[in-house]
């Protein structure tokens, strides 16, 4: 069984915080150099999946604000201290009068209240004790989500691995069988040049090169989706060039090493992108990051998690309020008027409120913390969709490029067939120049209805694309009709690399 070293993390990162999480994924400026002529091992990649992965900082985030919770409810058995007022102005004072010069104040025309107090809350039903229960045990399971999410990680890492090494192990078999199927090629084209093969051996090889190709380029697009969901578990850019090995990682059944002779040039036992992402592609996920709605939704949560902070510190801050009364008592009786009105002055200062603010806060911290790893998780899985469908673009572009040159190959084949059966004569000895033109133009058939296929395929990817860059995103409806602003989702924007 192969070991888990849980060795130190080959990227010198800051250690993140549940309440001060990485804003973005580490990128090209932050990685290469350490990156550079090295590959990663699969000990490597769960190493720094533990340090940058966003379902990670997640459940820390979410462990956070268990903390608080458990600390606000254990504040409430806690003493609060607090001074309160109010200043009242009536449009009179209400007097007594007994006789002449004898006038008694019932009520001034101004008056003013202050009070100083201290609260012992005293649980007699319990009902505070069980909704600290409550919440201790709601932060255990919080804090084994943790470990439930660290388990689940490192299995997506290490499978995302796999899959990358496979891709890389089916390239070096695309290429091994292209170079086969030339050297095919060469074969059939010698022995026709010598009049002991036939012109089908030639067309079935030319095929069969075609389709090599058309394999290659999609092993070649593989390996690099393939790392790119690698990146995307481990939590770095999915921009990013890496090279990764298999050393440590394979494991053989049977206790011995494979002896496979890979082919000159290719390599089975590490793998590195293939696809070269040119200028077009970092604008295109520049623009992808600036319009997803999923990145701007993002934006506006962060910005409502950050105003929660400050709502969260309300018990902490004095309070004041005016009010305006005018009371009505048709059946007044005594000394009571029976029109009065008045204006108040209501205030009051919190001194101590038990830890209560205090804990709240450190929810709401939390909460940002979420939302920023939210955000965070939001623009890597917008630039994924943007290299995946940049990747299929390229793929299906050069399918179509291969599909034309196999058709224009297989027109000439059938005009040459066509050609030598009206003629009566054949390509090689021993053949039907019937059977000859028959077998042109089937594969003429396939090398059009193969281009079409590559005509259409190419179309999706580009439709696919622009989706992943979000222009079909804003129009008429209930929604935004142009990308929203900055003033619009909060000034949360996500932070440059």
């Amino acid at each position: 069984m192969i070991p888990f070293l849980g060795q130190t993390p080959v990227l010198q990162l800051p250690a993140p915080t549940a309440n001060k999480p990485i804003l973005r994924s580490p990128d090209v400026s932050r990685l290469n150099q350490a990156l550079q002529n090295k590959e990663l091992t699969i000990e490597d990649a769960v190493a720094i999946a533990l340090v940058t992965n966003r379902d990670f900082a997640h459940s820390l985030t979410v462990l956070e604000q268990a903390r608080g919770r458990t600390s606000e409810v254990k504040a409430g058995l806690n003493p609060t201290v607090g001074v309160t007022g109010s200043l009242d102005y009536y449009d009179e004072a209400i007097i007594a009068k007994f006789g002449e010069g004898a006038a008694i104040p019932i009520q001034k025309q101004f008056v003013d209240i202050y009070n100083a107090g201290v609260t012992l809350p005293i649980d007699i039903s319990g009902s505070i004790h069980a909704a600290v229960g409550q919440a201790q045990f709601n932060e255990i399971g919080a804090r084994i989500d943790v470990n439930r999410v660290r388990n689940q990680l490192i299995f997506n890492v290490r499978n995302a691995f796999y899959t990358a090494l496979r891709a890389q192990g089916s390239l070096v078999v695309a290429q091994e069988a292209l170079d086969n199927t030339k050297a095919r090629l060469q074969d059939a084209q010698a022995t026709l040049a010598a009049g002991t093969g036939t012109q089908f051996d030639v067309l079935t090889a030319q095929r069969d090169v075609a389709d090599a190709q058309g394999s290659l380029v999609n092993a070649r697009g593989s390996v690099t989706i393939a790392l790119g969901q690698l990146k995307n578990a481990i939590g770095i850019d999915v921009s990013v060039p890496i090279r990764i090995s298999d050393a440590g990682a394979v494991e053989d059944p049977g206790g011995e090493a494979s002896d496979i002779s890979v082919t000159p040039g290719e390599d089975l036992h590490s793998a590195k992108d293939e696809v070269a992402f040119g200028a077009d592609y970092q604008t295109a996920v520049d623009e992808a990051v600036r319009s997803r709605p999923e990145v701007l939704e993002g934006n506006a949560a962060v910005s409502a998690a950050q105003h929660g902070v400050s709502f969260a510190r309300r018990s902490q801050k004095p309070t004041l309020s005016v009010s305006a009364n005018y009371n009505v008592q048709p059946n007044f009786a005594g000394f009571t008027p029976a029109n009065q009105g008045s204006i108040g002055l209501s205030f009051s200062i919190p001194i101590y409120d038990g830890g209560v603010a205090r804990a709240r806060v450190h929810q709401a911290q939390a909460a940002v913390a979420q939302a920023e790893v939210d955000r965070r998780s939001s623009i890597d899985q917008v630039t994924f969709d943007v290299q995946q469908a940049y990747v299929n673009e390229v793929q299906a572009r050069e399918r179509v490029r291969v599909a034309t040159t196999t058709v224009k190959q297989a027109q000439e084949a059938f005009r040459l067939a066509r050609l030598r059966a009206q003629a009566g004569v054949s390509a090689g000895p021993q053949q039907s120049p019937q059977i000859e033109l028959s077998n042109a133009q089937v594969s003429l058939t396939q090398a059009e209805t193969n281009r079409v296929n590559a005509l259409y395929d190419f179309n999706v990817a580009r439709s696919a694309l622009e989706r992943a860059v979000g222009r079909y995103s804003y129009g008429p409806g209930g929604g935004f009709t142009k990308v929203p602003t900055e003033k619009e989702t909060g000034k949360a924007t996500p932070p440059k690399p």
